[in-house]
C-alpha cells in the first residue's frame, strides 16, 4: 500500500466515526495493518481532527519503526492481537453510546436484525478491564471468537475487516443494533434470531450476492 494513501484513509475514518457521534474528544482509535507495519492513530488524538501526518507507524511487535513526535494509540496491544489473532486489515475501537448502554446492560447484544450476520452473531460483551493492559486484550480476544466485532463493558466497541471501511461500517452497525435493542427493550421483549437462522441469511446472500454494506 501507498503510506501516504494509508495515513490519509486513517485521517478519513478518524473524521467519519466523529462526525457520526461514535467517538467524543480523545476516545477511540483506529488502525490498518500493512504486511509487517501496523499504521494507528496516536494517542491522546482527537479523532475529528486527527491528520494524516500524526499516524504512527509500529512493526507486529509494537515497536515503533517511523520517527514521529507521537505515541501510538494506547490500545495498540488490542489492535495487534487481533491483526495476530484473525486476518483483519484494519481495526476500529470506539465509543458509542448505544453500545456502551447495552454493554453495561447485558452479557450479549442479541441478533435483533438480521444484519447481525455480517457481524458472526450476537455480539459478546467483554468485561471491564482498564484500558490499555494486556487483561482488556485477552478479554476482547476471547469476545471475538468467531466474532467480527465485540462490546467492551463501561468501556465501548471494536469491529475489524477486511478494509478500514469494511471496519467502519461493521461498528456503525454494532450501534445500529445496539439502538433497536434497547428501543425494543424499552417497550417489553423482542424477538430475536437464532444462530442457525443466521447462518441461513448468510447463506441467502451468498447465493443471490447480496449485502447490505456498502461493497469496495
Amino acid at each position: 500500500m501507498d503510506s501516504e494513501a494509508v495515513r490519509e484513509g486513517l485521517a478519513v475514518a478518524a473524521a467519519r466515526l466523529a462526525t457520526r457521534g461514535l467517538v467524543i474528544g480523545t476516545g477511540g482509535n483506529l488502525s490498518v495493518r500493512d504486511g509487517d507495519r501496523v499504521f494507528t492513530t496516536p494517542s491522546g488524538a482527537d479523532l475529528a481532527q486527527v491528520t494524516a501526518d500524526q499516524m504512527v507507524v509500529t512493526d507486529l511487535d509494537g515497536t515503533v519503526i517511523e520517527d514521529t513526535d507521537h505515541k501510538p494509540t494506547s490500545e495498540l496491544l488490542l489492535h495487534l492481537e487481533i491483526y495476530r489473532s484473525t486476518d483483519a486489515a484494519a481495526v476500529v475501537h470506539a465509543h458509542p453510546i448505544a453500545s456502551i448502554a447495552v454493554a453495561n446492560l447485558v452479557d450479549e447484544l442479541p441478533a435483533v436484525h438480521y444484519t447481525a450476520a455480517l457481524l458472526g452473531g450476537a455480539v459478546r460483551v467483554a468485561p471491564h478491564e482498564i484500558f490499555g493492559t494486556q487483561a482488556l486484550t485477552d478479554a476482547v480476544a476471547a469476545a471475538l471468537a468467531e466474532r467480527t466485532a465485540a462490546l467492551m463493558r463501561n468501556h465501548g466497541s471494536v469491529a475489524y475487516g477486511e478494509s478500514l471501511a469494511t471496519a467502519c461500517e461493521r461498528i456503525e452497525l454494532v450501534e445500529w443494533q445496539a439502538e433497536i435493542y434497547l428501543r425494543t427493550a424499552a417497550v417489553g421483549p423482542g424477538a430475536t434470531l437464532t444462530q442457525e437462522q443466521l447462518v441461513q441469511v448468510a447463506v441467502a446472500a451468498a447465493e443471490r450476492g447480496y449485502s447490505p454494506l456498502r461493497r469496495k
